[in-house]
C-alpha cells in the first residue's frame, strides 16, 4: 500500500505534460474515488476544474443526496458544477443493454456536452487499479483479446467526439485511495449498491478477487492492472500496424496470407471497419479470414447493417447495402 504523502508526486508524474490552467472536467460521484481525483487534482496545480455529476435514475433520494453533496462539495472548492440526469433503465429497455452498459452510455454522453460547452478537452475520471483488475476479469472470462483486456486505460479517447479520458487513479489501489482520503479528512458518500451482488462488477469484486488472493496467496489486483497497462501499450501498436494496412478500397487475400495471424485479425478488423463504420467481432473476423483465404464458391458472406464481404480475383471487396425504395 502507498503512503497517502506518496499519491499526489505519482500523480503529478503521471500527468506531466497535461495543461493546468486550460479547463478541464472531473467526473465526480460523491463516492472515495471520485472525491479523492478532485482533491489530488486541485493540489496538483489544475485551476478550471469543471464538477460534473450524473444522476442515473436509479437509487431515489439516495442519489438525489448524492447530487446535493456533489454540488456543495464544488461550491465549497469554488469550482464550476455541471449536473445531469437520465433515466437508466428507459434507455436499456430501449437499447437492448444491461443497465450498466446504459448507464455508461448516458453519462459518457453527458461528459461531453459538459466538455464541449465550457470548452474543455479532457475528462478525468476516477476509475482506480481494482476497476481495471475488475476488467481484465470480466474480458478475459468473455474470451477477449488484448483489445478488452486493456479497455481501461489511462489515456482513451472519448468515442468520436475529440475528447481526450485521462485515468490518473489506476496507478493506486482503492486501499491506497481511502487510505489518503482518511488522512486527508476528506468527506465523501457511500453508494449502498456497492455492496450488492446483483451487478458482475461487484460479484467480480467481492467473490472473485478475494478467491484468487487466497489461490495465489497476494493480492492480485496491482498485477492485473499492469498487465492490462502493457496490454493497453501492445494493442496501440498493433492498431498503428493494422492501420496503416487497412485503408484501401479493397483488400489483397495474398498480403493479408502473408501476415501473422494475430495481424491477419487486425488488419481485417480495421478494413472492414474502414468500410462499413460498424465494429465486428470474433467470430466474423474469422469467417472473413477464412473467407480470403478460400478457393471455393461462394466468394460471399453477410456483414452486420446489410452490407456484403465479396472476394473476387485474388481481392477483397464490400458491396454496400442497396438503399430502400
Amino acid at each position: 500500500m502507498k503512503k497517502a504523502a506518496d499519491l499526489l508526486p505519482s500523480l503529478v508524474e503521471r500527468l506531466a505534460g497535461v495543461p493546468r490552467t486550460a479547463p478541464a472536467v472531473v467526473g465526480v460521484s460523491g463516492g472515495v474515488d471520485s472525491v479523492t481525483l478532485l482533491d489530488l487534482l486541485q493540489r496538483a496545480g489544475f485551476a478550471t476544474l469543471v464538477v460534473a455529476h450524473f444522476h442515473h435514475g436509479l437509487r431515489g433520494r439516495a442519489a438525489d443526496r448524492d447530487e446535493k453533496f456533489v454540488r456543495e462539495l464544488a461550491l465549497e472548492r469554488e469550482l464550476s458544477f455541471a449536473a445531469g440526469r437520465g433515466k437508466t433503465r428507459t434507455r436499456a429497455v430501449r437499447h437492448r443493454e444491461s443497465v450498466e452498459e446504459a448507464a455508461r452510455q448516458l453519462r459518457r454522453t453527458f461528459l461531453a456536452r459538459v466538455a464541449k460547452k465550457h470548452g474543455a478537452e479532457i475528462i478525468f475520471l476516477g476509475h482506480h487499479a481494482g476497476d481495471a483488475a475488475e476488467t481484465v476479469l470480466f474480458h478475459l472470462a468473455r474470451g477477449g483479446g488484448s483489445r478488452g483486456l486493456s479497455s481501461l486505460r489511462q489515456r482513451a479517447a472519448l468515442d468520436d467526439t475529440g475528447l481526450t479520458i485521462l485515468r490518473p487513479l489506476l496507478a493506486f489501489t482503492r486501499r491506497d485511495i481511502e487510505h489518503y482520503a482518511a488522512a486527508r479528512r476528506l468527506a465523501f458518500r457511500e453508494d449502498e449498491t456497492n455492496a450488492s451482488r446483483t451487478h458482475t462488477r461487484n460479484r467480480l469484486r467481492h467473490d472473485v478477487l478475494p478467491a484468487l488472493a487466497g489461490a495465489v496467496g497476494f493480492d492480485p489486483v496491482p498485477a492485473l492492472a499492469r498487465a492490462a497497462e502493457i496490454l493497453a501499450e501492445e494493442d496501440a501498436m498493433l492498431e498503428q500496424l493494422a492501420g496503416q494496412g487497412a485503408q484501401g478500397e479493397h483488400l489483397e487475400t495474398r498480403r493479408l496470407r502473408r501476415e501473422p495471424v494475430a495481424l491477419q485479425r487486425r488488419l481485417m478488423r480495421a478494413w472492414l471497419r474502414s468500410r462499413t463504420k460498424t465494429e465486428v467481432d470474433f467470430e466474423t473476423i474469422e469467417r472473413a479470414r477464412a473467407l480470403a483465404f478460400s478457393s471455393v464458391a461462394p466468394a460471399k458472406m453477410n456483414l452486420p447493417r446489410g452490407y456484403h464481404l465479396r472476394r473476387r480475383a485474388g481481392m477483397l471487396f464490400i458491396e454496400r447495402p442497396r438503399p430502400t425504395k
